[in-house]
């Protein structure tokens, strides 16, 4: 049990980024976004942009590949043929060839949907996510699945003063839901593929929690803004190991706060942020490298975007495209999955396809 528990903690660790479905736009800044006023990171980042707009209606497609030079530098198509050959040897082979790279316990792949609309302040979205998770490396390569489902719904308020100034304030209320699987070795996961109805030894654990986010943001004359976010207010995640063991898993409150500018000319725009996330849980010098992040967006009229940003010390870009109610976004950045700060910067690769309304 003990051994089986560690490794799920290790695989919480691992995905505790994806838990929410965070916009392309959002992780090609650095996730500098919290002053940005965008309805679209209400959910994500700062609830008080539920008052930004009168109505909007999401519903994105996201695609991640993780570690993804590696993946694709290792013979990527003679590796997918034979995982696709349906030989058990080739299989195996082609599996560890293809993640011969990975060390220590990160995600290989995730795909993420979400739906949300909002009203006059008001708003609700579903989002699920379904990941798989490596462990361990080498011949000891190790494979999980983990699937996330996040029911939330919030309220915001914009208050307009005189001279430029306004002040809006959210809280969302999240309803987390998941499940996991234990880690088990190439063979047997090659096994559970050649023959789906096997049990393939999986332990399956699943826990719930609540939280709530809150969220402040205030504009200023001439395009300079500021942001004070506090999130995972409420209770940790109640797992259960489906053997009628069960343990709380901590979800820790994270304080976050930025400051932003904004600037409009012609059919360009620019909007610059840099900020601190998670602050109050700072106890060392890696501790502050990782609460840092930064970033930029420029405006092309309104259907190009073309993100930079910082986050933790990593660089991330990406560009965001808009036809009529469709969006396309690609990001391009680099994550850390080690125990220690900078010990398995990994870098990932996504796309986003989204209808959007409003």
């Amino acid at each position: 049990m003990r051994k089986k528990l560690y490794a799920v903690l290790l695989i919480l660790a691992a995905s505790a980024a994806c838990l929410f479905a965070i916009s392309l736009d959002a992780e090609a800044r650095g996730n500098a976004v919290l002053t940005s006023g965008d309805v679209s990171y209400a959910f994500s980042h700062n609830p008080a942009f539920l008052a930004s707009s009168g109505f909007s209606l999401e519903l994105p497609l996201t695609a991640r590949l993780f570690n993804a030079s590696g993946v694709l530098s290792n013979d990527l198509v003679e590796n997918i043929s034979d995982i696709a050959s349906m030989d058990e040897e080739r299989m195996v082979s082609g599996i560890l060839d293809l993640l011969r790279e990975f060390s220590g316990t990160m995600p290989l792949l995730s795909i993420e949907e979400r739906i949300s609309l909002t009203a006059f302040g008001m708003g609700a979205s579903i989002s699920a996510s379904e990941r798989v998770i490596t462990t361990g490396g080498s011949v000891g390569l190790n494979l999980s699945l983990a699937l996330n489902g996040t029911l939330s719904a919030g309220f915001a308020r914009k208050f307009d003063f005189e001279n430029g100034w306004s002040l809006s304030a959210g809280a969302v209320l999240n309803l987390d839901y998941m499940i996991y699987t234990s880690p088990a070795g190439v063979e047997t996961v090659v096994g559970i593929m050649l023959d789906p109805d096997g049990s393939g030894g999986f332990s399956i654990y699943s826990g719930h929690a609540v939280s709530a986010d809150i969220g402040v943001n205030i504009t200023y004359p001439l395009g300079f803004s500021t942001a004070f976010v506090v999130r995972n207010l409420g209770s940790g995640y109640h797992m259960n190991d489906g053997e009628g063991n069960s343990f709380i898993l901590p979800n820790p409150v994270e304080t976050d706060t930025a400051a932003g500018w904004s600037g409009q000319w012609s059919f360009v725009s620019l909007d610059l942020e840099i900020g601190m996330r998670g602050w109050n849980r700072i106890r060392s010098y890696p501790d502050l490298l990782e609460s840092l992040n930064a970033g930029a967006s420029l405006g092309i009229t309104k259907f190009i975007d073309i993100n930079l940003g910082i986050d933790g010390g990593y660089p991330a870009c990406g560009i965001t495209l808009d036809f009529l109610c469709f969006e396309i976004a690609a990001a391009y950045y680099w994550q850390d999955f080690g125990v220690v700060y900078g010990l398995a910067p990994r870098d990932v690769l996504s796309l986003e396809i989204a209808l959007s309304f409003g």
